[in-house]
């Protein structure tokens, strides 16, 4: 898959490094924007499920953007608890659209996860959001710096929850309650035995979030 570094503008002005990639067939079915997990934490764009996740989906066809937030790598700035990374990944999906205009996805994983679903709220043009491992428990009791759940009134995208039953951060229960607040369709599917880095599970999770986007 061709593979190149791109240096992009945020929504709020900020250039961020990603790494962009397309698949050999012509055209591409979509675009998809991975969002890492949290900065703070050591998340950046070549976290392990990341690359994985990008290669799988554009493996499936579709051109797939992993960047690193503000602050990040080569990215400018600096963190900014979950709020300004929502202008980072606006600005990733219009990046993503001048390589493939007709759809396009969000997949975020853990910090990332949130921070994807609040940009694809905002935007109101996502065609489907994938959200691996959120740490919804952390979210909803505020043991975690992270940014509330938008408001969802424009919310047009199909959307999947992934968690494992061995996730502290995101157990199942959790993820469900989740999906109560997305508008239909949503769905929560379980990995057996995964824990938040589905160690052992990276290939099961990569095809899950696949398929999911793809629409199969």
């Amino acid at each position: 898959m061709p593979t190149e570094t791109i240096m992009f503008t945020s929504g709020d002005g900020i250039r961020l490094e990603g790494r962009l990639a397309t698949p050999d067939e012509r055209p591409p079915r979509g675009g998809a924007v991975i969002c890492h997990p949290h900065p703070q934490y050591g998340g950046s764009m070549s976290s392990k499920l990341v690359p994985a996740m990008q290669r799988e989906l554009v493996a499936s066809g579709w051109v797939a953007l992993r960047f690193n937030f503000r602050g990040v790598g080569r990215s400018e700035g600096s963190y900014d608890s979950g709020i300004g990374e929502i202008a980072d990944v606006l600005g990733a999906l219009e990046r993503v659209r001048e390589a493939a205009p007709d759809q396009t996805a969000v997949v975020g994983w853990s910090f990332g996860a949130i921070v994807g679903l609040n940009a694809a709220a905002r935007d109101g043009r996502v065609a489907s959001y994938a959200g691996v491992a959120p740490p919804v428990r952390r979210a909803l009791t505020g043991k975690m710096e992270l940014p509330q759940i938008a408001e969802l009134d424009g919310w047009n995208a199909r959307s999947l929850i992934v968690c494992g039953t061995e996730d502290p951060f995101c157990r199942p229960a959790d993820a469900e309650e989740l999906v109560r607040q997305l508008p239909p369709p949503a769905e929560v599917r379980v990995v057996q035995g995964a824990d938040h880095f589905f160690e052992g599970h990276v290939e099961e999770l990569c095809s899950i979030v696949a398929s999911f986007v793809a629409g199969a």
